[in-house]
């Protein structure tokens, strides 16, 4: 079976990028609504000692961001995200598999204030909630903050610098991030293709626009996620982490004004599984092999 790091590949709005309004601007418009739904799979992945497992995994993203004046933005974003692990029946971390399906819930509330034409700020607290199945939600809790800065050089010209700080199930990270979304010709744009987040930073991505409805790109990212086990798993009531860096290649065909399909394919490197105890004391750590990615999106703003 198929296997995923927990990865965001669906096309998303970068809210760190939003476009500054100035003085002269006209009336608050309607929301700005994106959803979109996403297929992972990250192929068989070889342990470094023995065996191997997979993860099957479906993401749903539902954003919307509303001007509320002429220089703030309020916003609101859903994220659900389903893993499906399966390890081999020879993969065994000290005896046993360590875990089965995890979910994750998050929420996000995103301010972007526009100073002036050029400067524009972002302030987002988040909550979110990453378990297996039968895990107590209460040790699931993951909560943050992501502050960034963004100049517009140009309307298509953007670089912002920011910090993101989260409490995720007994550990504290923090991390400073880049946000840009720059064209660097006609048809080719630098960006950030992932969301900031308790995973981990945006990642970067350069796209190319072959055609009016089709498009190229391949970037890279690295991701993170931390979730509680449940009583029954290897380390009861425990923690289960998995890591790697992940490059990959996507084409993009437009369907319609609105609408868009992603095809991925990719490589995730470097990857690790972690299992820490109740109090986050780590029990056992296991690398393996580079493994192949898969993924389909489909993506609306409306």
């Amino acid at each position: 079976r198929a296997s995923v790091l927990y990865l965001v590949l669906a096309q998303s709005a970068v809210l760190v990028s939003a476009q500054s309004t100035d003085e002269s601007s006209k009336a608050p418009s309607r929301p700005i609504i994106t959803l979109s739904g996403s297929a992972i799979a990250q192929l068989d992945a070889d342990l470094e000692e023995q065996g191997s497992y997979s993860v099957a995994s479906l993401l749903f993203r539902a954003s919307g961001l509303k001007p509320v004046s002429r220089k703030t933005l309020v916003g609101l974003s859903l994220n659900y995200d389903y893993l499906d692990y399966e390890f081999s029946d020879d993969a065994q971390l000290e005896g046993a598999s360590p875990w089965d399906r995890v979910h994750g819930l998050n929420l996000a509330v995103p301010i972007i204030r526009n100073l002036n034409s050029r400067w524009s700020m972002l302030l987002s607290p988040s909550v979110g909630w990453f378990g297996a199945s039968g895990a107590s939600s209460s040790d699931s809790l993951t909560y943050g903050l992501t502050f960034a800065a963004t100049y517009a050089f140009r309307a298509d010209r953007k670089l912002g610098f920011g910090v993101a700080a989260f409490d995720r199930i007994g550990e504290s990270r923090a991390f400073p991030f880049l946000s840009i979304d720059w064209q660097l010709s006609e048809r080719l744009r630098l960006t950030n293709p992932l969301s900031v987040g308790p995973t981990g930073p945006a990642g970067l991505e350069l796209a190319y626009k072959i055609a009016s409805k089709w498009e190229l790109g391949a970037g890279g990212a690295y991701r993170n996620i931390r979730f509680r086990l449940d009583e029954r798993d290897l380390e009861p009531n425990g923690i289960g982490e998995q890591r790697g860096i992940a490059t990959f290649a996507r084409i993009l065909y437009q369907l319609n004004p609105a609408i868009s399909l992603s095809l991925y394919t990719g490589l995730v490197a470097d990857g690790e599984l972690r299992i820490e105890n109740e109090d986050a004391e780590r029990r056992r750590t296991v690398e393996h092999e580079p493994a192949p990615l898969l993924a389909i999106s489909l993506s609306a703003r409306l």
